[in-house]
C-alpha cells in the first residue's frame, strides 16, 4: 500500500567534515538540487538548480543587470559552492572573476562538489578578505579596478564584524571604479533586522544611492541585498 510519503525523497548526504573557520560542512543532495549547509546554514546550492532564480542568488545577478550591465570584472568576497560566481559567468560572458575566500575546506568542497574550476575567467584567493582589500597589489589586484564587487560573507549565520566597519567599506570603494556598484547580502530573518538595519544606515555615509531589496525565503524574509554606488 503506498503513502503520501514513498515519492518523498529524503536529502543524501554527500560529504560532512570539519572547518576551522566555519565548524560542520555538510553538502546534500535532494532531486535536481545540491545544497552545501555551513554550520547549519544553508549557504549555497547548485548554480544550475531551479530554485536559484528566485532566491538571493539570482536576484544579486538580476541587481547587476539593472545597475551595471556592461559588467566587465567583479570581486566577489566568499565563495560557498560558487552559485554566485556561475550565475555572473553565464549572464555577462568573458566576465573576469575575483573570489576571495578565508576557509580551505570551503574552496576544496566548491571544487569537488559544485564545479567551481570550471567558471571561465574565475580566479580564487585564499586570504582573509581585509588583508586582500588593504593591500591589493600583493595578491596582483589593483585600486579602482572592478566594475562591481559583492560581498557574501558569512560564518553560519553570522556576518563579520569586520564587514561592518568603516575601514573595511572604504578599502573597498576603492577597489571599485568610480561610481562601481557595490552589493551587500545579508541574512535578514527576524533576530538579524535591527543589526542589519542599522547597517543599512551607516552604509549611506560611504556609498551613494544605496537602495535595498528584501528576498522571502520558506519561513520569512530570508536575505535583503543592500547596494550603492562607490
Amino acid at each position: 500500500m503506498m503513502t503520501i510519503f514513498d515519492n518523498i525523497k529524503l536529502p543524501k548526504i554527500l560529504l560532512e567534515v570539519h572547518s576551522d573557520f566555519n565548524g560542520k560542512i555538510i553538502v546534500a543532495e535532494a532531486g535536481h538540487t545540491r545544497k552545501l549547509i555551513v554550520d547549519g546554514v544553508k549557504q549555497s546550492i547548485n548554480w544550475d538548480s531551479p530554485a536559484t532564480a528566485q532566491k538571493y542568488w539570482g536576484r544579486t545577478v538580476d541587481v547587476l543587470k539593472e545597475n551595471q550591465p556592461a559588467l566587465k570584472k567583479v570581486l566577489v568576497l566568499g565563495l560557498g559552492g560558487g552559485t554566485i560566481q556561475h550565475l555572473i559567468s553565464h549572464a555577462f560572458p568573458g566576465v573576469e572573476i575575483v573570489s576571495i575566500e578565508i576557509d580551505p575546506e570551503i574552496v576544496k568542497v566548491a571544487k569537488e562538489y559544485f564545479d567551481v574550476d570550471k567558471i571561465p575567467n574565475h580566479r580564487i584567493i585564499l586570504e582573509d578578505a581585509f588583508r586582500v582589500i588593504v593591500e591589493p597589489e600583493s595578491h596582483e589586484l589593483h585600486e579602482h579596478y572592478f566594475d562591481a564587487i559583492v560581498i557574501d560573507i558569512f560564518a553560519g549565520e553570522k556576518f563579520p564584524d569586520l564587514g561592518k566597519s568603516g575601514n573595511f567599506i572604504a578599502a573597498l570603494k576603492k577597489m571599485a571604479i568610480p561610481d562601481g556598484l557595490i552589493v551587500f547580502n545579508r541574512i535578514y530573518l527576524q533576530s538579524h533586522q535591527d543589526d542589519v538595519n542599522l547597517f543599512i544606515d551607516s552604509i549611506q555615509n560611504f556609498l551613494t544611492n544605496v537602495q535595498s531589496t528584501v528576498i522571502a525565503g520558506a519561513t520569512n524574509s530570508d536575505n535583503v541585498l543592500i547596494y550603492g554606488r562607490a
